[in-house]
């Protein structure tokens, strides 16, 4: 039997499990919230205000980071990572082919040609794939690691993509976020921590290139006085995004540990092959089982009211403007047999018993 305590009342649970469940999340934070923005907004700050400066304070001190400036969002934030590392135009870019499109998007936004490889059995880039690049974007994928003692081998700059591993911590100890000459997280609403609306962050030890990521994420410049030093995006999060995210961080520990109860539970509770890595802490961004029979597995979860994905059903090679010709048939078989449940923290026992039921 399940022995989690839940934090929810019966009444509130719905008829269809859902992936996320927002609306609960903010029921938690919202006076908190509102009472941040309310200070924010009596100050005439709807952006880069205090609760900005707060935010940035907050993930440099998590992540042990010199450094951190807020974007609209995570796309934004690895474009403007990517552009701050002034590499030649038309630069090779290393991505996993198994991410969602927005990470190669970047790499094409910011100038470069997009240089999809392999991953291994855990859905990180395979290192042993690389091969003539200028850098390389790391994803730590579903809250799993890459393995950043061989990546840094190869001595290219490292831009790493942690929107979907926010509180993951490798056997060095070191926090996703952490590494990389540059790191790129994001508080969109299906992330462990969100905005409420959109936003992003980059965070960096290097304090030349936080000041070009400042500079690019407005017009280029630090002032409307300055000379713009590139054409710019206009990348900012409202007071409103930062009060949520603050308070939402406030929560992180308590929910993560939550959804560390609910995977652990629903992966004793099947045979199935659940694609988390085994690290100190894991984010569990997504619980993703694998099957070679998915579409029965997941036609019975359906049955039974349970909202499930595939992430991703495009992979980066699925894209006809990122097409490559080189191997990649891990990716493709991991992306025939891949499928996501539900694992929020707000999961009511109940909720949970059910999935469980779903699996065997």
């Amino acid at each position: 039997m399940l022995s989690m305590q839940s934090s929810l009342p019966v009444s509130i649970e719905m008829s269809k499990i859902k992936l996320f469940q927002s609306d609960r999340v903010w029921a938690t934070i919202k006076e908190e919230v509102f009472d941040l923005v309310d200070q924010a907004h009596q100050r005439g700050e709807s952006q880069n205000g205090e609760l900005t400066k707060q935010l940035e304070s907050e993930l440099c001190r998590r992540f042990n980071r010199g450094y951190c400036i807020t974007t609209a969002c995570a796309t934004d934030a690895l474009d403007i990572a990517l552009q701050s590392l002034q590499l030649p135009i038309h630069s090779n870019v290393i991505v996993p082919n198994y991410t969602f499109t927005a990470t190669a998007h970047a790499v094409a936004r910011a100038g470069h040609q997009v240089a999809a490889v392999d991953v291994g059995n855990n859905y990180c880039i395979n290192i042993d794939k690389i091969r003539n690049a200028s850098a390389i974007v790391s994803v730590d994928l579903f809250g799993n690691m890459c393995n950043y003692s061989m990546l840094y081998k190869t001595q290219l700059p490292i831009v790493v993509d942690a929107a979907q591993s926010l509180e993951s911590i490798d056997h060095d100890n070191i926090a996703s976020p952490s590494h990389g000459v540059l790191s790129c997280v994001s508080f969109s609403p299906s992330k462990t921590i969100s905005s409420w609306g959109s936003g992003g962050a980059i965070l960096t030890d290097d304090a030349v290139l936080a000041e070009r990521c400042r500079n690019l994420r407005l017009h280029g410049k630090q002032t409307n006085k300055n000379i713009a030093i590139a054409a710019g995006l206009n990348s900012m999060m409202s007071s409103f995004e930062c009060a949520a995210v603050l308070v939402g961080l406030r929560y992180s520990k308590q929910w993560q540990q939550r959804r560390k109860e609910i995977a652990n539970y629903l992966i004793s509770a099947t045979d199935l092959i659940p694609s988390v890595d085994h690290i100190p802490q894991h984010t569990l961004s997504k619980l993703v089982f694998q099957s070679t029979d998915r579409n029965q597995v997941v036609q019975k979860l359906n049955c039974l009211d349970i909202e499930t994905a595939v992430h991703y059903n495009l992979l980066i090679n699925d894209e006809t403007i990122y097409s490559s010709s080189g191997d990649l048939s891990n990716s493709n078989r991991l992306k025939s047999i891949s499928f996501t449940v539900p694992n929020q923290h707000s999961l009511s026992d109940n909720e949970v018993e059910t999935i469980a039921k779903g699996l065997k």
